[in-house]
């Protein structure tokens, strides 16, 4: 039976999940590595991949951080030796993979993850505030369909125990310069400035103005955390 935690944070969800100290942690589709540099300063050794180049250049170049590395790939080819991680992570990356890779990326988790070790994907749900204003330049509703389907048809299969929670994320933003900005010019997103900075997705925007004189989007999330792997 699914979970409702409520108003959370990704990281109070994963803290309360697991405990990553002294585990080996692959973080997929780490982007600028925000969620790597967290799960280290929990005591964590964490590797990031990132199949998009100039992303994971730039990772690459970034001063260095004690227990955090960071590798050029996709969840298809993870570069670790075969029962070597203790669990990974999917925060927001999942719906990112091709839909024709997803079975190729369930047998590759097989191959590196410990009899011990975990699954968790952290998943946008494309409803709320944030949708309403995201899908005008970014709508992810079939590609985040796809995402859920590969983990009831491939991740239920390959794991003895989940867990599915929902919760709902908020994020605030000064003005609509700051979301803007926010959103734009990452190598790894389909859409340019052009797209975001429309009369359209302002208004909709304009309209999330709370009570602080700031503008708040309601994310809600989906979690679903898998143990006991079928080896």
């Amino acid at each position: 039976m699914a979970e409702d935690w409520g108003y959370q944070t990704d990281l109070d969800v994963i803290d309360a999940l697991v405990d990553v100290r002294n585990r080996f942690i692959v973080d997929a589709g780490c982007g600028a590595g925000g969620l790597c540099f967290a799960l280290a300063e929990r005591g964590a050794r964490v590797l990031g991949i990132e199949p998009d180049p100039v992303q994971s250049d730039k990772n690459n170049k970034a001063e260095t951080v004690a227990n955090v590395g960071f590798a050029q790939a996709g969840a298809a080819d993870i570069p670790v030796e075969p029962g070597s991680v203790d669990g990974v992570v999917f925060a927001n990356s999942l719906h990112h993979v091709p839909q024709a890779h997803y079975v190729q990326v369930f047998d590759e988790l097989m191959r590196v993850i410990r009899r011990d070790g975990f699954l968790l994907v952290i998943e946008p749900v494309a409803i709320g505030t944030s949708q309403y204003v995201m899908e005008l330049f970014h709508d992810e509703t079939r590609v985040r369909l796809a995402a859920y389907r590969a983990l009831v048809e491939l991740a239920a299969t390959r794991f003895g125990n989940m867990r599915e929670i929902y919760y709902d994320a908020d994020e605030t933003f000064r003005d609509f310069e700051h979301f803007a900005n926010h959103y734009s010019g990452l190598s790894y997103n389909s859409f340019d400035d052009k797209a975001v900075r429309t009369d359209e997705v302002r208004m909709r925007f304009e309209q999330q103005k709370n009570s602080h004189n700031s503008y708040t989007l309601t994310q809600p999330m989906r979690v679903n955390y898998y143990t006991q792997p079928k080896l």
